[in-house]
């Protein structure tokens, strides 16, 4: 078992990261800002005070908790529920992270709770992601709009920031597992009913109340999760992350990604 060094961690306190902040923005309880890391650092063992979103642009680091440790990759999102202890080794050059950080000031004024600590663990931080882009284009367009829309979009990320399985039926956990499993694969209402052993029209009534979409969507939205690394890493053109994340073509995985994560694939890159 890892040994943790639980009686004196390093606490980092709001907007503070192992990392230099530049580009910060602080309004309503809510920090967002861009975090740059030195390559090959070690951290001290820490936690954090505050719940934080973050999305990695570019590099990685790898990310040591109580029995595990694992390579964070660009183009992915993390949650770090307060007061879990980690330790980050390994940066990558040029490693560039967005963190999204909410005190309690924010939590107690729109009467918020924050994601519980499982999420934190979670392989399928889906629709935080979605958030989460759609939090850093604003960020980063910073214009007269942009703080009300980061409000808005914030009070969405958390509200839904909750584990299907606590608010809904054992199923959705299920077909969620299946959903990821399947994510490339054709799939039908007949099949998905079959694996379940629920009827289509349980299926089909009650998901869109679970999930907030219907099965299509939550599927594309996967496949766009998918691809976020690919574009962030610069090796492949937007066809070839069409064709290999199941879109039909370039025109058709534009499209879909700009209708959920509000911006285009190239705008994502670029930032």
């Amino acid at each position: 078992m890892m040994r943790i060094d639980t009686k004196s961690p390093l606490i980092l306190e709001t907007g503070k990261y192992i990392g230099n902040e530049v580009n910060q923005h602080s309004f309503d309880g809510i920090i967002a800002s861009d975090t740059f890391y030195q390559d090959d650092i070690v951290s001290d063992w820490h936690c954090h005070q505050n719940p934080h979103f973050s999305h990695i642009l570019n590099g990685g680091s790898i990310e040591i908790r109580e029995n595990e440790k694992r390579r964070q990759q660009q183009g992915t999102s993390l949650y770090y529920y307060p007061g879990i202890i980690h330790q980050n080794i390994s940066y990558v050059k040029g490693t560039r992270i967005f963190n999204l950080e909410f005190t309690e000031d924010f939590l107690t004024k729109y009467d918020l709770n924050i994601p519980d600590e499982s999420y934190m663990f979670s392989q399928s931080a889906l629709w935080g992601t979605n958030g989460l882009v759609k939090i850093m284009g604003e960020h980063y367009l910073d214009d007269q709009q942009s703080i009300l829309a980061i409000q808005q979009l914030s009070i969405i990320l958390l509200t839904f920031s909750v584990p299907i399985d606590r608010i809904g039926p054992l199923w959705t956990s299920r077909i969620k597992d299946l959903l990821y499993d399947h994510w490339n694969s054709p799939l039908s209402l007949g099949f998905i009913s079959k694996e379940l052993n629920l009827h289509p029209v349980t299926i089909s009534r009650y998901f869109p109340q679970y999930f907030g979409c219907t099965i299509g969507d939550y599927l594309r939205r996967i496949k766009i999760e998918k691809a976020l690394p690919m574009i962030r890493q610069k090796k492949h053109s937007l066809t070839e992350i069409a064709v290999d994340c199941g879109f039909a073509d370039q025109a058709h995985f534009i499209k879909t990604y700009k209708r959920f994560m509000g911006i285009t694939p190239k705008q994502y890159q670029k930032m």
